[in-house]
């Protein structure tokens, strides 16, 4: 009698082991043909979303105090017991919903109370499940009231995240979240240059500045730009760009006589002299900033005794884990600069610490 071909068991676990072999190809394939069709394109340079303005006549004084505040709020989901797995820990998602809110009752906390004129924050989760779902943009929008404007722009939309393996970041929808008590006449997302390789870049941020233009006292304006650069690029070179972006893009407005705030997570260390008191080789989130930014007539602004950022290989360990400063400010200087302070919150709810500056706008 002859066998029909295949039927014999030689046969049999050929086709047990293609079958082991096609079946997660063919679903890796589809799920990466799926993640390229849906990848979230920005245009270059498109509208800001604009969720509430105060009244026009709500201008921003000359030459009075002016008090801004810049703090990356981590989505609510790096707390101090947290890791992260791409500065070498195993976590991508904040421990559980109930931790989450307790950090947004921190966050928030901070924010009602710390009264500034004007909030950049970074890392304000709308519906991930890194933060079980949690709209933060609302939360705080809400904290906050009809007092303050708010303008937002996304930097991170993503289907599914599929690292590390164990536990999946999974969806992310994340951007930057502006706030201020003046009314802003126009907003823009900017998309900052720079694609990381395939297939990552279908899975990471798509970096951009937010900026907003605030009429003052004057009859100028302000162009506020909310920014959040690239880490964990090797060897800096996609921030080199962003920042050459920038370079540009404010030596322009200031040649027109504007005043320009930067404010937010540079992802850069600030503070130049601490490459002399430190001995052990930077993590490679933290980039130096180029000279050619700082040789711009604008004054770099922050606090050098409190640092803003930890690292996120292991929970916090104060005296222990690596400690930097990369949040703060870059002014022009038709602005002066009267204070730059640090809250030290023990990184007790997010990685960062807010960094408020306090400026006053030159008549």
């Amino acid at each position: 009698m002859t066998r029909a071909p295949g039927s014999t068991p030689a046969g049999r676990y050929i086709r047990v082991a293609v079958a082991v072999v096609t079946v997660p190809v063919l679903i890796f394939v589809f799920f990466l043909g799926y993640i390229v069709v849906t990848d979230y394109r920005p245009a270059p340079t498109e509208p800001g979303q604009v969720l509430h303005t105060p009244p026009a006549s709500a201008t921003i004084p000359v030459d009075e105090p002016l008090k801004i505040t810049t703090f990356n709020i981590g989505y609510a989901g790096l707390d101090a017991g947290q890791d992260f797995f791409m500065d070498g820990g195993t976590r991508s998602r904040s421990q559980s919903l109930q931790q989450t809110l307790t950090n947004m009752d921190g966050i928030l906390s901070f924010i009602t109370t710390n009264n500034a004129d004007i909030y950049a924050l970074q890392e304000v989760d709308r519906r991930s499940s890194r933060s079980f779902d949690t709209d933060q943009v609302a939360m705080i929008t809400q904290a906050v009231g009809e007092e303050y404007g708010a303008w937002f722009a996304w930097n991170y939309r993503a289907k599914w995240v599929p690292v590390p393996l164990t536990n999946p970041m999974g969806y992310a929808n994340s951007g930057l979240l502006t706030l201020s008590r003046y009314y802003s006449s126009r907003t823009t997302r900017y998309a900052l240059p720079g694609d990381e390789p395939i297939p990552k870049r279908y899975f990471d941020l798509k970096r951009a500045v937010l900026q907003n233009v605030f009429p003052t006292g004057n009859g100028k304006e302000l162009y506020f730009i909310n920014l959040h650069l690239s880490a964990f690029d090797e060897g800096g070179r996609i921030r080199a760009q962003q920042v050459a972006f920038l370079i540009d893009h404010i030596r322009s407005l200031y040649k027109q006589g504007h005043y320009i705030v930067l404010a937010g997570d540079w992802n850069h260390l600030l503070d130049v002299t601490f490459t002399d008191r430190y001995t052990d080789p930077l993590p490679d989130w933290v980039a130096i900033l180029p000279e050619t930014l700082l040789k711009l007539d604008f004054t770099l602004a922050f606090d050098p005794d409190v640092n803003t950022v930890r690292d996120n290989a292991a929970p916090y360990a104060a005296g222990t884990t690596f400690e930097t400063i990369i949040d703060g400010f870059f002014v022009s200087n038709n602005i002066s600069v009267l204070e730059t302070t640090t809250t030290d919150l023990s990184f007790r709810h997010s990685d960062h610490n807010p960094v408020t500056v306090t400026l006053r706008l030159e008549g």
